[in-house]
């Protein structure tokens, strides 16, 4: 008996480490096969053979309803079970597999300090148990023996199972949430690249097409430039693919100009002379870019204006023109582009203002601290 008692101890911990959806914890029903083992030497008379096959189609069914259930409804299981091996203890030494069983089950309470109170009340009932019915001592000693290890060994298990499960889920949502946010940078990113480009090209094709009559070989520089912008924009959406694009203020502010002389805007630039850290160098260019296509598609302006400065504390970029939105029936609608504008600055705890004045003024405010 003390061999059986043994096995069981060393296999009940495990009957706990799966989902109660998952069929597993069904195999240890096979332990079951303790409280049959009397009857290998012993001939039950058909009464007690009829008792036991009861015994063990109930004790399966509630088995069974303990994986579906918790709360108050799952410590009447740990009870029930507990009480059919008290029951069975001065006919069958082998129904301390019920106990144990029963112990078992603590574990998948959801509360930690309930499943340890639920295993001190297993051990109360056998203890009340004996005072009053003076249980067979090969009963008695063996469950108290490998109850309170197998209940603490089975809490601890389950408890490290739900926190990875836990972890794991955060994890997951983690990972979600970084697919979400790369999803949303490549469609920033190559609207930016693709919104401003193609503005340009668009112009540059329409101004090829007047020239084609009049000047060849202004159309051909034109037809030129058209060609090279596809080919630069066809690298600038691998790099954003890849995350790997950097955008230079320097570099966009001869874009911007470019871009500006072809729709006939003069571009006014004062930039002084700092030091931007990466990140903000790279959110101010693409706003930048962002803000003259902006100009180039919907303001219908004739001068742009553009204000670079810095201090200890913050980056601030001016974008003004003298467009249609001074006038005051002009709606301004925020699309994706200034959206996308917007998450960036506030990304890195920046601030965006839009202002009408003579035309459409936007303020980029960046703080330097904590951006390098």
């Amino acid at each position: 008996m003390n061999l059986a008692f043994r096995k069981i101890s060393h296999f009940i911990s495990a009957s706990t480490t799966t989902s109660r959806q998952d069929h597993a914890p069904y195999f240890w029903l096979i332990l079951l096969g303790c409280f049959l083992f009397k009857y290998t030497k012993v001939n039950p008379h058909p009464g007690e053979l009829l008792m036991v096959l009861v015994t063990l189609a109930s004790f399966v069914g509630l088995f069974a309803y303990s994986l579906r259930v918790d709360d108050w409804r799952l410590f009447a299981c740990i009870i029930a079970a507990t009480l059919l091996g008290v029951l069975w203890a001065p006919y069958n030494l082998g129904a301390a597999v019920f106990v144990i069983l029963g112990v078992g089950m603590c574990s998948r309470i959801a509360s930690h300090r309930s499943a340890y109170v639920a295993l001190y009340i297993v051990c109360a009932i056998l203890l009340m148990a004996d005072a009053v019915f003076q249980l067979p001592p090969d009963f008695l000693l063996p469950t108290l023996l490998f109850c309170a290890p197998v209940g603490m060994v089975s809490i601890m298990v389950e408890k490290n199972i739900r926190m990875n499960e836990k972890l794991f889920r955060k994890q997951e949502e983690v990972e979600n949430l970084a697919r979400i946010a790369e999803r949303e940078r490549i469609s920033r990113d190559i609207h930016d690249v693709l919104g401003h480009t193609l503005s340009v090209i668009a112009l540059k094709a329409d101004l090829a097409r007047k020239l084609i009559k009049t000047d060849l070989l202004a159309c051909a520089s034109e037809l030129s430039d058209i060609e090279q912008s596809a080919r630069d924009t066809l690298g600038e959406v691998r790099s954003t693919v890849r995350n790997s694009r950097a955008n230079s203020v320097e570099l966009e502010l001869r874009v911007a100009k470019k871009a500006l002389n072809a729709a006939e805007v003069n571009m006014i630039s004062l930039i002084e002379q700092c030091t931007i850290p990466l990140p903000l160098e790279n959110v101010i260019a693409l706003s930048l870019r962002e803000a003259v296509t902006n100009i180039i598609r919907h303001a219908n302006a004739s001068t742009c204006k553009i204000t670079l400065s810095s201090d200890s504390q913050q980056i601030k970029l001016v974008i003004a023109d003298d467009g249609l939105a001074g006038k005051r029936d002009f709606l301004i609608r925020k699309g994706s582009g200034l959206t996308g504008m917007t998450e960036r600055i506030q990304a890195l705890q920046g601030s965006l203002n839009i202002r009408h004045e003579n035309g459409l003024t936007i303020e980029i405010l960046l703080p330097i601290k904590g951006a390098s």
